[in-house]
This record gives structure tokens, sequence and C-alpha cells, in this order.
């Protein structure tokens, strides 16, 4: 049995509980979702309610001295809908998640992943050798690239290609059109 006024929601924790259901119906991150809902089920908790009472609770309706039950002080809010339906949501989705996770158990049971691991391998011992390779790009052909190509001074394309400057001047030179 409730007593008095002074064991409901202050308005603070209204604001509070009213942004956490808004939070946790809009936010697009499922982890935001449930700790806002739990949240909100906390506040409700700690005044003796369930979340759907707490989403209905009206603070005109009590008279000092009378509980609620006495008041039938229930109103139902426009977004009381949506708190259902979020509730709900959230238990669909994590019954989903059940499910998928189990289909995918299954699948690895049956090898499904076997041939996913074996690309995986396959791309890794490629790329190793990639790294590891000691061919190189022709040093003149790169450098001819690279003044095509970038910005770069004649300097750095001498240290990236190993050819001496004057040989890269001497290419930028003879690669410019007669005007």
């Amino acid at each position: 049995m409730r007593s008095t006024i002074s064991n409901y929601f202050t308005e603070s924790e209204r604001n509070r509980f009213r942004n956490l259901l808004e939070l946790a119906n809009d936010s697009k991150y499922p982890g935001e979702r449930e700790n806002a809902l739990a949240a909100a089920t906390r506040i409700a908790q700690k005044y003796n309610m369930t979340l759907d009472e707490a989403t209905r609770w009206n603070p005109e309706d009590i008279a000092p001295g009378k509980n609620m039950a006495q008041q039938g002080s229930y109103q139902r809010p426009v977004k009381s809908s949506e708190v259902s339906n979020l509730v709900k949501n959230q238990q669909n989705a994590e019954a989903e998640k059940k499910l998928w996770q189990a289909a995918m158990d299954r699948a690895k049971d049956r090898g499904l992943d076997k041939a996913e691991n074996a690309k995986k391998a396959a791309q890794e011992a490629a790329s190793e050798r990639r790294q590891n390779s000691k061919s190189r790009r022709n040093p003149t052909t790169h450098a001819t690239i690279l003044l095509k190509e970038t910005s770069l001074s004649f300097e750095e394309i001498s240290d990236i290609t190993g050819l001496d400057v004057y040989k890269i001047i001497t290419m930028k030179l003879k690669s410019r059109s007669a005007a």
C-alpha cells in the first residue's frame, strides 16, 4: 500500500525518467537502449511501480493523505504504448540474437566456416608473400611515374628510387614538351 505524495516521483526524477525512456526509444545503439531502459526500471522500482505504471503516473491526481489505489490516479499518456513496444522489441531482439547464435553454432558444427577460414588463411599468406617480396619496380620507370604523378622534390625521388639526383632532373627536363 502506497502512502502520500512524498513517496512518489519528484519533478527532477520525472524528467530523468522521461528522458531515459526517450533515449531507450530513440537510440540506434542496443547497449544504450538496454542501459536506459534498465535505469528507468530502477527509478520505477524505487517507488514500487512497474515501468508501465510509472509511465502512466500523473502527479496532479494525488491528494495528500490518500494512496494511488484510492485515487484512481493512473492516466494513460500517449507514450506508454511506446514503452510497451520498446520492451517487446527488446525481448524480440534478445530472442532473435539467441536464435542467430544457435544457427551459427550449428553451422560451425557442420563445418561451414572451414571454407571461410581457409580463404582468410590464403589471403594472409598472399599478403605475407607480398610484404617479404624482394622484387622492386624498375628505378627509372618508378622515377618517371613519381615525377608525373607527385609533387615530390628531386631529392625525395632520388632517395626512394636510388637514382642520382642529376639523372632525375634530366628525366624531368626530357619529359617536358617543347614550347
